[in-house]
C-alpha cells in the first residue's frame, strides 16, 4: 500500500466517522489488517459494503479478488468512485441487494478462503450457515460487533429496542461455539469482533 492510499483511506476514514456512516470499527480494521498479513486471502466476500472502506483495505492488503454485496445504491456509487482513486476497481464486485435475498445467487459456483460479515446483526447465524459450504478448510470468516454494545455477553434481559438483535446475536455466538466444524476466537475490544476458522 502506498503512502497515497493510505492518505486517501485515512481521509474517507474520518469522513465516515464525521458524517456517522457505520463503517468497521478501528478496533476490526487492525485485526482485518493482521489476517490479511498472515493468511494473504485470495477469494473475498463481503457482506455490507457501506462507502468500500473496508474491501479498499482487503483490495491493498493481498492479490485477491472480491465480491461485496450493498443494498445502499449510493454508497455504492460512492464505494466505486473510493475504488477508482487507489486503483483496485478492477479487483471488486458489487452486488446491489439484500444480503438475505441475493447471497445464494452471489456465491453459487464459488469458494472462498476469507468472509467478512459487517451488515444485518440478526443475519449472521442464517448467513453463517449458509455460507459454510462455500468456505473452504482453514478459511476465515470474520465478524464486526458481536458484542454488540456491550449487551450480548450474560443472560441479562436487554432493552427492548434492542431485544432481537441481542437474542440473534447470543444465538450466533452459541452457534459457533458448539460447532465441530467451527473454531471461535472472540475478541473484546471495541463493539466485540468474532475471528472465525473453519476446521
Amino acid at each position: 500500500m502506498t503512502s497515497l492510499q493510505e492518505e486517501i483511506l485515512s481521509g474517507i476514514h474520518d469522513l465516515a466517522r464525521e458524517q456517522f456512516v457505520m463503517i468497521l470499527s478501528d478496533e476490526c480494521e487492525k485485526v482485518l489488517r493482521d489476517i490479511f498479513e498472515e493468511y494473504c486471502p485470495k477469494r473475498v466476500l463481503e457482506i455490507g459494503s457501506a462507502i468500500g472502506y473496508s474491501s479498499s483495505i482487503m483490495a491493498l492488503s493481498s492479490e485477491c479478488v472480491i465480491d461485496t454485496i450493498e443494498k445502499d445504491e449510493e454508497r455504492i456509487v460512492r464505494a466505486k468512485e473510493l475504488w477508482r482513486r487507489l486503483g483496485v476497481d478492477d479487483k471488486i464486485k458489487v452486488y446491489q441487494g439484500d444480503s438475505d435475498k441475493i447471497l445464494q445467487e452471489v456465491i453459487a459456483g464459488k469458494t472462498y478462503d476469507f468472509v467478512f460479515i459487517d451488515a444485518a446483526k440478526s443475519a449472521y447465524k442464517r448467513q453463517l450457515e449458509l455460507l459454510l459450504p462455500y468456505i473452504q478448510k482453514g478459511g476465515i470468516i470474520l465478524c464486526d460487533d458481536v458484542l454488540y454494545l456491550g449487551l450480548v455477553k450474560g443472560d441479562s434481559y436487554p432493552p427492548h429496542k434492542h431485544r432481537t438483535i441481542v437474542r440473534n446475536m447470543r444465538e450466533f455466538l452459541a452457534y459457533v461455539e458448539s460447532s465441530e466444524q467451527l473454531e471461535l476466537t472472540l475478541i473484546e475490544e471495541g463493539n466485540g469482533i468474532a475471528v472465525i476458522k473453519v476446521l
